[in-house]
């Protein structure tokens, strides 16, 4: 019988060193029988997605390379719009995963809560922690859910689209109204794909605890006692793999040097810094180290991260 559930990935060829580390991460804390992992590339060229398949094929992943025509000419970050028609029939619940992005601990529990029909779980995005803030960080926060449509009421639910598991006719639906959006736009706003998610599928939104979306900011707020996170999202930039910079450590760092140690032939994938973009780095995680700790370590935006926690384990544990 076909596994039902998959985790699955969707990149182009920039992002797809990144990708492998997190799909293997990901395979590594996913038992076989009860999720697929499949990534999807977009417009990779043959000799690349050849180093690639070898690779996916010593690790038990599924790899489809697919044209950008698949997706309507969008950039691969969109090919979560377009999963409903790319994937086989027999997945039914798709955790979807950023490239950007590390697994930390099992996921068989997690996939295992299937969505409900009709239904999606996702994390809060941090700026919804921010509306309260009187600030001109909460401002903009503010302002910018304004100009999308979103009132007061479904700002509070605005979510994140780096990791997302959903019911596949759900998405279905959310997917289809979303394209229709994005090919009638000539601009897009702050957040693509990520806004025009939310205007039309924040009904169907349920609310997922930030460890399976953890940003990876918040180790600056001393949550990650209390969040605990699984799955770990390494928002703006820098990355992981740009180097060991506030506030990770070596070890969100060392994936990447011990995959290209075990398959030297895709190091050609792995963009390094320069050491004055590095310099720059360095200065500014610090900094923001700084800023951050102060919004989010402490008062009333830390103890909003903690309610929402809350409220998500104890949803939970009434499924």
């Amino acid at each position: 019988m076909d596994v039902q559930t998959c985790v699955c990935y969707c990149t182009d060829r920039s992002y797809l060193f990144p990708t492998l580390v997190s799909a293997l991460q990901a395979r590594a804390h996913a038992a076989s029988h009860i999720a697929d992992i499949i990534i999807v590339c977009f417009d990779v060229d043959a000799e690349t997605i050849s180093v690639a398949q070898s690779i996916c094929n010593k690790n038990n992943i599924i790899l489809f390379s697919r044209s950008g025509k698949d997706i309507d000419g969008a950039p691969a970050m969109l090919g979560r719009l377009y999963l409903d028609e790319i994937l086989p029939e027999n997945y039914r619940n798709i955790l979807y995963i950023d490239g950007d992005t590390q697994i930390k601990s099992s996921l068989n529990e997690f996939l295992a809560r299937v969505p409900p029909e009709g239904r999606f779980f996702a994390s809060a995005d941090p700026m919804v922690f921010l509306l309260e803030d009187q600030s001109k960080e909460g401002e903009s926060v503010r302002k910018h859910f304004q100009e999308i449509g979103l009132n007061p009421e479904r700002s509070r639910q605005y979510f994140n689209t780096g990791v997302l598991y959903f019911n596949r006719s759900a998405w279905a639906v959310i997917a289809e109204k979303a394209r229709t959006i994005i090919r009638s736009q000539n601009t897009m706003s702050r957040f693509p794909d990520q806004d025009i998610l939310n205007i039309v599928g924040i009904e169907r939104v349920l609310p997922m605890s930030l460890s399976w979306n953890f940003p990876v900011f918040l180790y600056n707020a001393r949550l990650e006692s209390a969040v605990q996170p699984k799955i770990v999202h390494y928002m703006s930039q820098p990355k992981p793999w740009d180097g060991i910079f506030q506030p990770w450590q070596a070890g969100d760092y060392a994936p990447y040097p011990a995959f290209v140690a075990a398959y030297p032939e895709i190091s050609g994938l792995w963009k390094r810094s320069s050491p004055l973009r590095k310099i720059r780095y360095f200065a500014q995680q610090h900094y923001k180290r700084f800023c951050e700790t102060r919004k989010w370590g402490h008062g009333a935006v830390h103890a909003l991260v903690l309610d929402y926690e809350a409220k998500c384990r104890n949803d939970a544990k009434q499924v």
